[in-house]
């Protein structure tokens, strides 16, 4: 993934990539820069009491850098379904559950993106106070990319509610409200998100 494609890519004026994959790409910088402060408490005796932690999460996110790239790919490929499922004839009988179809994997795929958030974020809980302090500043903005990621996941499971069936759209938000608050949990902040 080329950063000067992407940023074109994304800048094109073409639905996709959107806001839905740039928040795989957050969530893959806030992981990145976790990993880069572990790996700095790691090389230091001085951090000996992070090490432990260091190391799981250095461990826990291997691979992280595929799973944004396809979260981002799937990102694409879902919102496209459901413009495709949108521009079928609107007399055809299985137009609305086309578009109810791919609705559910539209909001399934940034609810991914919340629950990898959540992952990390338990990890860099249990980093907090034992990291190389000379890196605080790398590990705060790891938190920031993260809530910005899950803010991102969560007004897009959001967007795709409307054209879900009631009972699979109260479990959708159900286990989003839920995730969003382990997350400013373990992050230790306030996110700015709408549940309706």
């Amino acid at each position: 993934m080329d950063i000067k494609t992407t940023l074109s890519d994304i800048s094109s004026g073409q639905p996709t990539p959107g806001g839905g994959a740039v928040g795989w790409l957050a969530w893959g910088q806030g992981t990145g820069l976790l990993r880069m402060v572990s790996n700095l408490t790691l090389k230091s005796k001085r951090w000996e009491d992070g090490h432990a932690s260091a190391e799981s999460i250095i461990s826990k996110t291997m691979g992280f850098e595929d799973i944004v790239i396809n979260g981002y790919n799937d990102d694409c490929k879902a919102y496209d379904a459901v413009v495709h499922a949108y521009r079928l004839d609107k007399e055809d009988p299985g137009r609305m559950s086309a578009i109810e179809s791919a609705s559910v994997i539209a909001a399934e795929v940034p609810l991914n993106l919340v629950s990898k958030v959540l992952e990390v974020s338990v990890l860099h809980s249990d980093l907090i106070g034992k990291h190389n302090m000379n890196a605080h500043s790398d590990l705060m903005a790891s938190k920031h990319l993260l809530a910005t990621a899950s803010i991102i996941g969560a007004d897009n499971v959001t967007a795709n509610l409307p054209e879900i069936l009631e009972g699979k759209r109260e479990a959708f938000k159900s286990k989003l409200s839920e995730m969003m608050r382990e997350i400013e949990n373990m992050l230790s902040i306030t996110l700015d998100w709408s549940e309706s």
